[in-house]
């Protein structure tokens, strides 16, 4: 089933209802946190994160040890709790539950960030650098739950590709200073990254730095080498050619 975009990020004053995930978590209703159970929070989280589902998807995954009779009803006690002490947070539809719109999720908004920057067509449409890998804020931190460890990986991604596309969108428009911090926060991410390296090599080399872009080149052979026993593609090889024979 795909992942369905959450509620919008609603400028202006701070909604009533917010669920934080990112950095810490926590539920809060009109600024003040409400202390809600594990198993209501983590209700939340992946309806959050994984958009409407249906009540056996959500037992199986929030309770995967139990017979399905007894997830359903470790189910219906989470919803009960969340109605009683977070009205208004949840939809429920027949089957399905979802989050309400007027359950603001910091994480709809960290993902607006990077999809929007993946859309660009113009250098001017980026806004500054994002921050990208470890700079951004952890989803859930101390949750190792697969399907959080998997959302985790894909918000990564997310901002790791919208990166790599604002590097080469500089590049192709005459930006190459702007195209080398771009990819240079993505090497930041995932040092073993080659197309990352690549974008910044070529950088470099627009911008008239062939020490840099050699430098960059060693570098991420040197890691790459100490940790996979592989060396840069040929591709890479042939891009720093002309400037390892100077």
């Amino acid at each position: 089933m795909t992942h369905e975009p959450g509620p919008a990020p609603v400028a202006g004053p701070d909604p009533l209802l917010q669920l934080r995930l990112l950095g810490s978590w926590a539920v809060l209703c009109g600024g003040a946190t409400v202390d809600l159970g594990a198993r209501q929070l983590r209700l939340l989280a992946a309806l959050a994160l994984l958009g409407r589902r249906a009540r056996g998807f959500l037992g199986g995954l929030l309770w995967p040890g139990c017979t399905d009779a007894r997830a359903l009803g470790s189910l219906r006690a989470a919803v009960f709790a969340v109605h009683h002490h977070l009205p208004g947070a949840l939809i429920t539809d027949g089957h399905d539950l979802a989050l309400s719109p007027d359950l603001a999720v910091d994480v709809h908004t960290l993902r607006a960030r990077p999809a929007a920057v993946a859309q660009a067509e113009e250098p001017a449409a980026l806004g500054v650098e994002m921050l990208v890998g470890r700079d951004v804020p952890q989803l859930l931190p101390g949750w190792y739950d697969d399907w959080v460890l998997a959302e985790q990986e894909r918000l990564c991604t997310l901002y790791v590709h919208a990166a790599e596309h604002a590097a080469e969108l500089c590049l192709a428009h005459g930006e190459p200073s702007r195209a080398a911090a771009w990819a240079e926060a993505v090497r930041g991410a995932d040092p073993l990254r080659e197309s990352a390296v690549r974008l910044l090599v070529r950088a470099q080399l627009a911008l008239g730095n062939p020490a840099a872009a050699l430098r960059d080149f060693r570098r991420y052979c040197a890691v790459a080498v100490a940790e996979t026993g592989a060396g840069p593609s040929d591709e890479l090889v042939r891009l720093v050619g002309p400037v390892a024979r100077l």
